[in-house]
């Protein structure tokens, strides 16, 4: 469903039409800048260069990964998609690039793998960045040469796949941490995508909570409208949406599941990740306030109140990702047990 200020546009500035179009029929926005980046995947599409999609988990990268296939001339052939995350590190080239009968222990049958499943089609590599760093070479090969070795064979195999990457982590940072290899992430970020978090796109908030609540009414067979209170409206603007588009849907599912007469309350709405409401600018001090490198506990409130994400942490102190973790070294400081403390 989009409203009339919230049409998806091609590069040409024709509309497309999210009927054809699924994936980009569940993108729902009015933030000017999300809107830009939808108007210009035609163009994306067409092309043949890998695509890199960053941003926060629950921001659509799945979405937009899809839409680039659908609007692309490969729309006819297969659309593969594979989380790196789940990957076992022995076993991560094997799948990825297959292997044959007999290569290793357990390889009773030979093995195709992602990339020749998806030949002449679109691979998407979901969290790639969790891609062991042993078998990142080979993604490269894959990337520059289009070719693959399977495991245990002599010689490589020629692959026509489309490349579309997606992570939510700091992809320079890792590389900084020796983690992420620099020349496979110049060959993927050829065309970078980054798509916002839900806390910055204002009324979408809204837009997406309305959207949501009139879909999650179907399975409990209410037809009504949804309306939201002035105070459930405020209380989901001022939540700071950790878990983006992913958590609102899940806020939204218990709160038409605990309203009654199609009025979501303030008090219907309950949040896994408590939000630091309108006092969080505070939490924050000014860019001009900031010392040349912050203090040890000046940067873990710095860190806690951006949940851990060293990409926002960046873009709000306006110092590269490279900076904040030479702080991090400087300071001893740990960052998983940051991500894990609660708010984090």
């Amino acid at each position: 469903m989009v409203g009339n200020d919230c049409q998806v546009v091609s590069g040409e500035g024709a509309l497309l039409n999210p009927g054809q179009i699924l994936p980009l029929g569940r993108i729902i926005t009015c933030y000017p800048p999300l809107q830009k980046i939808l108007a210009n995947l035609p163009l994306y599409a067409r092309s043949e260069l890998p695509v890199l999609l960053v941003g926060e988990p629950g921001t659509g990268k799945e979405l937009v990964a899809e839409a680039l296939w659908q609007l692309s001339p490969r729309r006819g052939q297969p659309f593969l998609r594979t989380n790196c995350a789940t990957f076992l590190e022995p076993l991560a080239a094997s799948e990825l690039f297959g292997h044959l009968q007999g290569s290793f222990t357990d390889a009773r049958r030979t093995r195709t793998g992602k990339f020749k499943s998806a030949h002449r089609g679109t691979l998407f590599l979901d969290e790639v960045g969790d891609l062991p760093l042993s078998v990142q070479p080979r993604l490269l090969r894959a990337v520059e040469q289009g070719e693959i070795e399977p495991v245990g064979a002599d010689a490589p195999v020629k692959v026509d796949v489309r490349l579309v990457a997606a992570s939510n982590q700091d992809l320079p940072g890792l590389i900084f941490q020796g983690r992420f290899r620099q020349d496979l992430y110049d060959r993927l970020a050829v065309l970078l995508i980054h798509l916002p978090p839900l806390r910055e796109r204002g009324e979408d908030v809204l837009l997406l909570a309305s959207h949501l609540a009139q879909t999650a009414t179907r399975p409990y067979g209410r037809e009504q409208m949804v309306r939201f209170t002035p105070a459930a409206a405020r209380r989901l603007q001022q939540h700071h949406w950790p878990g983006n588009i992913r958590e609102l849907k899940n806020v939204i599912t218990r709160a038409v599941l605990f309203s009654t007469g199609g009025v979501i309350r303030e008090g219907d709405l309950s949040f896994t990740f408590q939000s630091p409401g309108p006092a969080l600018p505070a939490l924050i001090p000014r860019i001009t306030d900031m010392p040349s490198r912050p203090g040890r506990a000046q940067l873990e409130e710095l860190l806690l109140a951006e949940g851990g994400n060293i990409s926002a942490l960046s873009r709000r102190l306006r110092v590269c990702s490279k900076t904040i973790y030479r702080w991090l070294q400087s300071h001893h400081i740990d960052l998983m047990q940051i991500r894990a403390a609660p708010g984090g």
